[in-house]
């Protein structure tokens, strides 16, 4: 079937060609077209290197390129993207941090292979880049141009760098199925043996397909510098009621101290008061001159009240003492116990054989039965005094509670004890001097400097953040909402996973899989098939847990096709819509190819199977007309040609509703390989 040479309005890309200059400076370049490829030969001729060539052109910090040939006698790699509009060449020279990038427009586009050809002109020094500018000018291509995407501001604080931002490296975990992981039963995305790497082109996903942009990256790290502010805010509270506790009791205790003193109130302002308008209350009290009540016996009254208070605190203090040494030493004394007695031995036989009745002298079992019953009571004694561990530990939640209540105690007698310490000082003073004047002053001015230091450092208004923050946060939340994140989730999975149903009932799975439902979640990357278990529930069944080579193949396929139907069908998608595989058909046909044809039955091997080689035939021919028909209908639903290149020792096979191998090959690789003699 003939391929479309039309593309539609979508900015979209394929290969063009995957190439090597050799030492000699000679270009050999194999062409690829939209659609399906096929590079078919035998074994070790440079059919598994095509990727690998792609792979280190599109800026791989590793050169995988296999060792032979190849790697012996190239001088530079390259890879031809086609745009639309133009041709875009990138490049390597082998073990190079450096990379080739250089754009070919108008009718040249059509022919770039002419100017590749003179490798001295073309691949000039000042085209090569290093390997990080490289990839930030080629994302351009593919509008993969943020820059930033952390959500956390803290992040580059606490790690001393940013989260890697998306680039076309990630593309490749959804573009390259090499031969070990094309049928792998632990794998299932190429570069996630890394959990760094999976997770960062799980997160770059979302990007890649159009479902979040830089606009909602920068609501997100707004939403979360809020959030930190709010949880600061809320981390507040706790601490200004403290500190309004601790000056609403200083200001008591001060008032309470002056009227003791004083014989008289200082004003009528409460301690709220004063907390509420801490100036305009110490304004009201430096006016207020100090007057003093001979008559009045508040001092005698108060200082009586705090000594009786006093009294039954330490009289608490005593009691809880006391209760805790006994708690000590019932716990010292159940855990002794309980070692000495468990710690005697027990008779375990005993010799009862002459047990006689010593009136009639007849027989008895009486002995023997009262001693298995001594025994049985000592067993149990014991077991019952191994719980004395239980009751160790109830003994120490008690003395755990004392404690508590020891610690509350002790605080309330030092706050009686320091209102206490002005009045016996007071006390003390007045029989030398007989003068109260001074002490009430004196108590006057300690509540004015009290209220001063309020003033000097006031309390932050933590309620009034916290609402701010709440309403920020809140409101910010609504513009993130207005993107539908989750709902384009949803419906891209529920995308992928009808599309899987659709291609996975043309491949040849066991009859066991054949009936499930294969499943793949976009915010985990898990591929499972979902299949009816008893009760109606249903059970996941995960590559690792599936026999067969050919279920492994064909999950893969099934998967990557429905992605690319993704790919091809998401206007605002980045990915292009190429996918390499690497040796499909190893599972049918496993053995080394060195033969000048494809001879399906010595290629075979050990391989046990109850099918015929017809059988196998026929399974890889519906395989490859199933990725031709997925490439046609894809255009004909989407308006772009998805590009898969498959590179495979198969060949010559006869393919269904009348597709023709031949038409889909793109280089074959008999006698020589990607670099001819």
């Amino acid at each position: 079937m003939k391929i479309p040479g039309q593309f539609s309005t979508k900015i979209n890309s394929y290969v063009r060609y995957i190439g090597i200059v050799d030492n000699k400076h000679k270009v050999h370049e194999v062409a690829f077209e939209p659609g399906l490829n096929i590079v078919t030969g035998n074994s070790s001729k440079g059919k598994s290197a095509i990727l690998d060539i792609f792979d280190y052109c599109l800026g791989s910090s590793e050169d995988t390129i296999p060792e032979g040939v190849i790697t012996e006698r190239a001088k530079l790699f390259f890879t031809v993207l086609r745009f639309p509009t133009m041709a875009l060449v990138i490049g390597r020279v082998p073990d190079s941090k450096n990379c080739f990038l250089r754009e070919i427009s108008g009718p040249d586009a059509n022919n770039p292979i002419q100017f590749i050809k003179d490798v001295d002109t073309f691949f000039s020094s000042h085209f090569f880049h290093s390997r990080d500018e490289f990839i930030k000018s080629l994302g351009r291509y593919f509008a993969v141009t943020l820059e930033n995407i952390d959500v956390d501001p803290m992040r580059k604080q606490i790690t001393g760098k940013w989260s890697p931002t998306p680039s076309v490296r990630s593309f490749t975990s959804f573009m390259l199925q090499h031969q070990n992981l094309v049928a792998n039963r632990h794998a299932t995305f190429y570069r996630f043996e890394e959990k760094r790497k999976r997770d960062q082109a799980i997160d770059h996903f979302k990007i890649f397909m159009g479902i979040v942009g830089e606009d909602y990256f920068d609501l997100a790290k707004l939403h979360t510098e809020a959030m930190y502010e709010l949880k600061r805010a809320q981390a507040q509270i706790p601490k200004q009621d403290k500190i309004k506790a601790d000056y609403l009791a200083e200001f008591s205790t001060l008032l309470n101290e002056y009227e003791a003193l004083a014989g008289l109130p200082l004003t009528e302002l409460t301690p709220g008061d004063i907390w509420q308008k801490p100036k305009p209350a110490l304004s009201s009290l430096t006016s207020i001159a100090v007057k003093v009540d001979g008559l009045s016996s508040a001092f005698e009254t108060k200082h009586a009240e705090l000594q009786g208070t006093k009294a039954l605190l330490m009289s608490s203090i005593q009691k809880a003492l006391n209760t805790r040494y006994l708690l000590t030493v019932s716990a010292g004394q159940a855990s002794g116990f309980a070692e000495s007695l468990t710690s005697l031995p027990i008779p375990k036989t005993t010799d009862l054989e002459h047990g006689v009745c010593p009136v009639c002298a007849s027989q008895s079992d009486v002995a023997e039965d009262e001693a298995n019953k001594l025994s049985a009571a000592i067993h149990w004694l014991n077991d019952e005094l191994r719980v004395s561990t239980y009751a160790r530990e109830g003994f120490g939640e008690d003395r755990r509670v004392i404690d508590n209540e020891l610690k509350e105690l002790r605080k309330k007698l030092a706050i009686v004890e320091k209102a206490l310490k002005p009045l016996d000082d007071e006390a003390d003073r007045l029989d030398k001097s007989k003068s109260v004047d001074a002490a009430a002053q004196k108590a006057k001015i300690k509540l004015e400097l009290a209220i001063e230091r309020c003033i000097e450092n006031p309390p932050s208004e933590a309620t009034g953040m916290v609402e701010y923050w709440q309403k920020n946060v809140k409101d910010l939340a609504e513009q993130m909402s207005k993107y539908d994140v989750e709902s384009k989730i949803w419906a891209l999975q529920n995308g992928i996973n009808r599309k899987m149903k659709t291609i996975g009932e043309n491949f040849d799975f066991e009859d066991t899989y054949k009936n499930g439902s294969l499943k793949f979640d976009v915010e985990t990357f898990d591929l499972w098939h979902e299949r009816s278990a008893a009760g109606g529930h249903t059970k996941k069944v995960f590559l690792r847990s599936m026999g067969s080579g050919a279920n492994w193949l064909y999950s893969h396929l099934t998967l990557f096709l429905a992605l690319h139907y993704q790919f091809s069908a998401n206007e605002t998608c980045k990915i292009p819509p190429i996918l390499f595989l690497d040796q499909p058909t190893q599972v049918y046909f496993p053995s080394t190819d060195d033969a000048d044809t494809f001879k399906a039955d010595d290629l075979r091997g050990d391989r046990k199977t109850d099918k015929t080689v017809d059988e196998d035939v026929d399974a890889v021919s519906k395989m490859f007309t199933t990725l031709a028909r997925f490439c046609d209908d894809t255009f004909k639903e989407t308006g772009v040609m998805p590009q898969i290149i498959v590179c495979d020792h198969a060949d010559k096979l006869p393919l269904q509703e009348g597709y023709i191998f031949e038409d889909f090959v793109r280089a074959r690789w008999r006698k020589h390989g990607l670099i001819a003699d």
